[in-house]
């Protein structure tokens, strides 16, 4: 039995004295973090507003100097088509002199300075101020733009401005005007004080080493400084905020240096004052208010927990008896204290719903016992199966051939698979927890701002990009990412980006070998002519900008046909590779050397003078007759013909320019080998004229008295093993039966107009010949060359879609093949030509394409049915791995795009195995067929 001796306490009052305690230990918490936040937050506030004050005051200031330096460049620059210093420091003086009063009102300048090459004063207008000589000295040196703080009484802003003419330094032209204006409009900007503290040997300000040159409202802010001057000093100030208080008022004070752009914590200083006594009154005022209701309710809540507790703990401690015997899993002698279950009555507490929802519990615990027993084992189970999913995802994830990469909203990596962690080359505990945007250059901006885009939301659910993989700079990697956001259903867990990316490395390294070969010559290495025409434009637009002069080199070698016919096409390379390794050598490196044909090679040589001219082409030439070429014991002596031109003497686009290089080349080379020549009108060129009339007469001739025959060159199936079609190739019969070739006269009727009339004769011919396969019932298409200078004839297509609108022609039988280099040179044209030629139902191809194109650009848009490697990447196919890539690449993009892919120059069977590997379509060559007549 217990013990009654003691004192009885109330458990209701134990509960109501223990909960008010707790209750007032939460209040009394509560109101002081309610202090601490209120606090914080007008630090915060004030925090901002003063950096948003000092932003203002910098940006005032930088403003002011824009100004200054706006007006300073009026004078910084001057053309003169009568150089002089003395004559264009006369033109400042007098300028000045005429307009100062009227631009010092208007521009509110100070004063102005003009010093001259020397660093020495010429002449000052306005106030006498007196800038620092190593800032005179600093622009001169440097030639570019400083600016000063000069404070000798009051401040003033001060800036220096180098004056040139015609690109030379001429002087310094320095203006300056009061510092006062910031300060005022820093205060109808802010509507807080500022001043300005300067460095004072005899300070007026107590204990402090400054005096104080402008200041807003300073008799009411004169008492406060007197009170901060004495009693704080001065560190306790710069760069951080104080707050003082005096005669119940509250007042932040801070200094900063006016400079931003130093670290030197150097006068001049802005000095802020802003009066801070009402929003500290606020704050006061609105914890007291959050304490007094916080008391209030706290007492209402005891009195209620008093009245609660009184009528509910009667029946608790029969619950709480039987409670325990629930835990126990005694479910009939819980129900045997509790009481059986009843239905609830009008008027039934929580305390009733309680006993009668216990008692339901007890029912639901018997039978969820039994329930669980049964479904342990099933749990266990499908635990296991679930283990060996997830193992097999992870499994599947980590060795999958795809970087698998996810990062939070804020980028940082969560997890990466075995693929990413070999691509980045770095432990796994590295990349986790590190931010991926540091693993991609800040010069990507597509890439980084498309990321922060979405993860903000502001992008589509997933975006495509290539990029770089930076790890470190030895470590770079080509990838093509994936960046996808994935949601939870539950839409409560944050979102995660998910990015899936494919190294594409080798893919870029091919691409730029591919890009290379666009632009290069592959036999030499040097520029092709695509490359030359790119940077011939280039340097005549900047020659044309600058004023300067350039010069431009023709070069062809002498007797370059002798080695090659004698010792064959391979000797030949070789000497063009060793000639263009010494041209390499001798030329400077801004000069631009590039190979345009067999043995013809350019130079451009920019901000050229003639006695350089002379020199390099003597060089030249001296350099290639010491080579020693030789070939089964015979030397060959090497030289080249040279002809110049120079712009712009001798011309202003490119076409005049090369051509009268060529010219000036022919007449070198008619002086005899190893010579060079300069061009000049004085000169009629009498032999080129003659020559080229010669070539006249034998065109129109051959076109008149139908000499022009046509010679086929069949193109092989290689899937069919059977000849598909033939190229119609033209030749001029002479009367000895002897042929002219196309390399003969082409150039020629290109220059002279007559290459439309061959054309329209090639179709006439390919046409009849067409007719007579079909009467002999022979299903053979023919492939007819097309000009590039076609494409600016306006009536070649009436002419064309006359020609195959005749009784019986099947235009599905003719081929039209147009040059790779004329289709890009004239595009827009080209592209148009061929989709009405194609409207008539005729195929098209790509001819010679490779040489020099710089993209797949104009493959993919113009609709060409055919495309047609140039010989060049043929001939050593199965010797060289360049060419190899290039074809095979070329192969795969072009039948990708749906076009039929042609290799001229098939030579012999090794090359046609290599061809039939890479699934090219069709192959012409002498190993095929040669050209000859069709019975």
């Amino acid at each position: 039995m217990m013990n009654k001796t003691g004192i009885f306490f109330s458990l209701k009052w134990k509960i109501a004295v223990l909960i008010g305690g707790v209750f007032l230990l939460l209040h009394s918490a509560f109101s002081y973090l309610v202090y601490l936040d209120t606090t914080e937050g007008f630090v915060r506030n004030r925090i901002n507003i003063q950096s948003r004050y000092s932003n203002v005051a910098y940006a005032l200031t930088k403003d002011s100097f824009l100004v200054l330096e706006q007006f300073a460049e009026l004078f910084s620059v001057t053309e003169s088509d009568k150089p002089g210093q003395n004559k264009t420091t006369s033109l400042v003086i007098s300028t000045l002199d005429k307009r100062w009063q009227q631009w010092q009102f208007i521009w509110g300048l100070e004063s102005a300075v003009f010093f001259n090459q020397a660093g020495e004063l010429v002449k000052q207008w306005g106030s006498t101020l007196k800038p620092k000589s190593l800032s005179v000295t600093n622009v001169l040196k440097n030639e570019s733009p400083d600016h000063q703080i000069i404070c000798p009484d009051t401040c003033f802003q001060f800036v220096m401005i180098p004056v040139m003419e015609n690109s030379e330094l001429i002087g310094v032209f320095g203006v300056s005007r009061s510092f006062a204006d910031t300060v005022i409009e820093y205060n109808r900007a802010t509507g807080s004080d500022i001043g300005v503290l300067v460095s004072s040997e005899q300070s007026l300000l107590f204990k402090w080493p400054y005096r104080l040159s402008a200041m807003t409202n300073l008799e009411r802010n004169k008492a406060i400084l007197d009170v901060v001057t004495q009693d704080y000093p001065f560190a306790e100030f710069l760069q951080q905020r104080k707050v003082i208080v005096d005669n119940d008022q509250s007042f932040e004070i801070s200094v900063f240096p006016v400079n931003q752009d130093t670290d030197k914590q150097e006068p001049p200083f802005f000095l802020m004052i802003d009066d801070v006594s009402q929003e500290l009154q606020t704050v006061n005022q609105n914890l007291q208010v959050i304490w007094g209701y916080g008391v209030f309710s706290l007492v209402i809540s005891l009195a209620l927990l008093l009245v609660v507790l009184f009528f509910s703990l009667r029946r608790v401690t029969k619950l709480s008896n039987a409670l325990p015997l629930l835990a126990k899993h005694r479910y009939e002698d819980f129900r045997r204290v509790v009481g059986n279950k009843t239905h609830l009555s009008i008027g039934y507490d929580e305390l009733d719903f309680l006993n009668h929802t216990v008692l339901t519990l007890s029912d639901q615990l018997e039978g969820l016992e039994k329930d669980i027993k049964g479904n342990v084992c099933k749990l266990i189970e499908q635990g296991q199966e679930l283990t060996t999913e997830r193992d097999f995802i992870h499994q599947l994830i980590n060795v999958a051939p795809i970087l698998v990469i996810t990062q939070d909203e804020n980028g940082i990596i969560l997890s990466i698979n075995q693929t990413g962690v070999e691509e980045f080359a770095i432990e796994e505990k590295l990349i986790i927890g590190s931010v991926f945007d540091n693993f991609i250059p800040q010069s990507e901006d597509e890439h980084l701002t498309r990321l922060k885009q979405l993860r903000a939301n502001k992008l589509s659910q997933h975006f495509k990009i290539e990029g770089v993989l930076m790890v470190n700079p030895a470590h770079k990697r080509y990838i093509s990412w994936i960046h996808s956001i994935v949601r939870p259903q539950n839409n409560q867990s944050a979102p995660i980006i998910l990015s899936l990316g494919i190294d594409v490395s080798e893919r870029k390294k091919i691409e730029a070998q591919m890009l290379m070969m666009a632009t290069h010559d592959s036999l030499t290495g040097v520029g092709n002519r695509r490359h030359f025409q790119i940077e011939f434009a280039r340097e005549i637009a900047s020659a044309k900008r600058y004023g300067s002069q350039l010069a431009l080199f023709y070069l062809d070698l002498d007797q370059f046909k002798v080695v090659n016919d004698n010792c064959g096409h391979d000797v030949g390379d070789e000497l063009l590779r060793l000639v263009s390794e010494t041209l390499q050598d001798v030329v400077r490196e801004t000069d631009i050397l590039s190979r345009i044909g067999g043995d013809e090679f350019t130079l451009i040589m920019p901000n050229m003078e003639k006695k350089w001219i002379e020199s390099l082409a003597s060089k030249i030439n001296e350099s290639l007759m010491n080579l020693a070429f030789r070939v089964n014991d015979q030397v060959y002596e090497i030289s080249t013909s040279i002809g110049v031109s120079i712009y712009p003497q001798h011309g202003t686009n490119e076409h005049e320019l090369l051509s009268n290089a060529d010219l000036a080349m022919n007449h070198a080379k008619e002086s005899g080998r190893g010579q060079y020549h300069i061009f000049s009108t004085d000169i009629d060129y009498q032999g080129q004229l003659t020559k080229r009339l010669y070539w006249k007469q034998v065109i129109e001739k051959a076109l008149n008295n139908d000499q022009f025959i046509l010679h086929f060159q069949p193109i092989l199936d290689m899937r069919a093993n059977l000849v598909s079609h033939y190229e119609c190739l033209s030749r001029i019969k002479n009367e000895d039966g002897s042929f002219l070739m196309p390399s003969d006269f082409i150039g020629f009727a290109e220059e002279l107009g007559l290459i439309g009339q061959i054309d329209r004769m090639v179709l006439k011919k390919a046409i009849k010949q067409h007719m007579k396969f079909k009467q002999q019932g022979k299903d053979i298409k023919l492939a007819v060359n097309l000009s590039g200078c076609s494409f600016n004839d306006t009536t070649i297509f009436e002419d064309v879609s006359a020609l195959l609108g005749s009784p019986g022609v099947d235009p599905g039988q003719i081929i039209f093949e147009i040059t790779e280099t004329a289709a890009v040179s004239n595009y827009t044209a080209a592209q148009d030509l061929i989709k009405k030629i194609k409207s008539l139902g005729c195929s098209v191809a790509l001819d010679d394409f490779g040489v020099g194109f710089s993209s797949f650009f104009y493959l993919k848009h113009l609709p060409v049915d055919y495309v047609k490697i140039d010989g060049s990447f043929i001939k050593q196919l199965d010797k060289s791995f360049e060419d190899k890539v290039f074809v095979r690449a070329l192969t795969e993009v072009s039948q990708a795009l749906g076009k039929k892919t042609v290799a001229e120059f098939v030579e012999n069977e090794e090359v046609l195995e290599v061809l039939k590997g890479f699934g090219v379509d069709y192959a012409q060559g002498y190993h095929i067929g040669k050209p000859g007549f069709i019975e």
